[in-house]
């Protein structure tokens, strides 16, 4: 295959597992704001941790061998641990407080983040287009979130404003990382520190969920679990800016899980600025694909 063939496939292939990760990660935020109201976050994440860990340990002995589960950069994954973990916990906090459209608009800034981070680590400069339908995105996410002043919830947006960094962070460090470690190793470090730190919150944070609580948990695991790894490949294909501005799709999601499970009811500047967003998105796949060429 010739390379400018190899390079298409690689870009539209890692677009497709940042949907789908976008997809997944939407449900799950609709699950944890569900269950947030009666248990707390450090539990929730250590049912979805708990769950995670085995799946992604069995996955890299499968795939590499006893050889998957060495690294010769612990201190690289402590730190893609670290901002994996800062990030999911303050992002969590924020849509325990605050409708999800909102929280997730104030967290999609991540992208902007994302371009400048990327040009100074990474040298991923975008071009003109795709630096114009990301800011059409971003646009799109002021249209969404719709700033209403004395009713808007700081702290709530603090947090989400605080994930939002540390996901910028995650995202440049997981592109970097990905050049010598595995998706599957990456993942299973990253959730086995989240497992740690929720194991020894567990004697003051758990309560014991009903039987369809534990449903709700398991399938907040397993949506997890395919955003994660979703999101973890498609650095591994596709530049970091290509990856951020497709992720924007979630907020299409969003609107959909807070319309059908928390009867908030979209606008039409709501919808307006959804279309803003993904066409933002599919701007940038076009752009890559025109230049792959």
């Amino acid at each position: 295959m010739p390379p400018t063939n190899q390079l298409r496939l690689a870009y539209w292939l890692g677009g497709a597992f940042a949907l789908a990760a976008a997809f997944s990660f939407s449900l799950q935020d609709a699950l944890v704001k569900w269950l947030s109201n009666d248990y707390a976050l450090l539990q929730l994440l250590l049912v979805r941790s708990a769950i995670m860990v085995p799946t992604f340990a069995l996955i890299c002995l499968t795939r590499w061998g006893h050889h998957g589960l060495v690294t010769h950069r612990p201190g690289a994954h402590l730190l893609r641990a670290g901002f994996n973990l800062v990030a999911f916990l303050s992002y969590y906090y924020a849509i325990s407080r605050m409708p999800l459209v909102d929280a997730l608009s104030i967290a999609s800034a991540y992208p902007l983040i994302l371009i400048l981070l990327s040009g100074i680590v990474l040298a991923e400069i975008p071009n003109a287009r795709q630096i114009m339908a990301i800011v059409a995105g971003f646009v799109g996410v002021l249209f969404i979130i719709q700033p209403t002043g004395d009713h808007v919830d700081w702290i709530g947006a603090g947090a989400a404003l605080f994930g939002c960094l540390a996901f910028a962070g995650l995202a440049v460090h997981t592109r970097y990382l990905s050049k010598t470690e595995s998706s599957e190793l990456m993942l299973l470090t990253g959730a086995s520190c989240i497992l740690v730190l929720s194991l020894i919150s567990a004697p003051w944070t758990w309560q014991t969920p009903t039987v369809n609580d534990w449903l709700l948990m398991l399938g907040l695991s397993v949506t997890g679990l395919f955003g994660q790894y979703g999101l973890t490949s498609s650095f591994r294909y596709a530049p970091v800016y290509l990856v951020g501005s497709l992720e924007y799709t979630a907020l299409v999601w969003a609107a959909l899980w807070g319309y059908l499970l928390f009867n908030d009811i979209p606008t039409p500047i709501v919808m307006a600025g959804a279309a803003l967003v993904v066409a933002s998105g599919l701007a940038v796949v076009l752009s890559e694909r025109r230049k792959s060429a």
